[in-house]
């Protein structure tokens, strides 16, 4: 028996939480363009419990890349990373947690938008010192809510130009492809 193929569609709700972060919090997210962001919900396919139960707060983002790219180029689709998310879980998570969530991955976006950091302790520093290192164990019952909080991130702990271009230095190419 083959794994479920899964289906996927857009989370509205969470592409305005996006935007509304990004206004908020312009100093920390000045380099988003919210509109290169599309987030996904698997409709189909719901985590196990014990995959729950190890990873509480389930998300990943990537970079359009490769093939993908290509295409999106040649149809003029102006997405660079995908975030998704489980539909069943997105529904159950409280605004805080989504916002922490959201957050989080676009503090993995560089200043250039076009590549994704590697998500380490180092690099989300400034969201565990606004959060606490636990935010994703508790269900979002004991974080700020980033989009109504007076929250503020302390921007010495981002890393700064200098590091990520010493970061990128070290990565491999990506497989840039042009669209003829």
């Amino acid at each position: 028996m083959g794994r479920k193929v899964r289906i996927y569609s857009r989370v509205k709700e969470a592409n305005e939480v996006i935007e509304k972060l990004c206004e908020k919090h312009a100093d920390a997210f000045w380099c988003i363009k919210p509109d290169s962001i599309a987030v996904m919900g698997i409709d189909n396919v719901e985590r196990s419990e014990k995959a729950i139960a190890k990873v509480p707060v389930w998300s990943k983002m990537r970079n359009v890349k490769g093939v993908e790219q290509a295409i999106f180029k040649e149809n003029n689709i102006r997405e660079r990373f995908i975030i998704e998310v489980f539909w069943a879980e997105w529904n159950e998570w409280r605004d805080s947690i989504k916002a922490a969530v959201l957050a989080r991955h676009l503090f993995e976006i560089t200043p250039d938008c076009e590549v994704k950091n590697s998500p380490d302790c180092v690099g989300f520093n400034i969201l565990y010192k606004a959060l606490g290192v636990n935010w994703e164990r508790d269900n979002g019952q004991n974080i700020p809510n980033l989009l109504t909080s007076d929250i503020e991130f302390d921007l010495d702990l981002r890393p700064g130009l200098e590091e990520l271009k010493a970061m990128e230095e070290e990565e491999m190419p990506d497989d840039s492809v042009e669209v003829i």
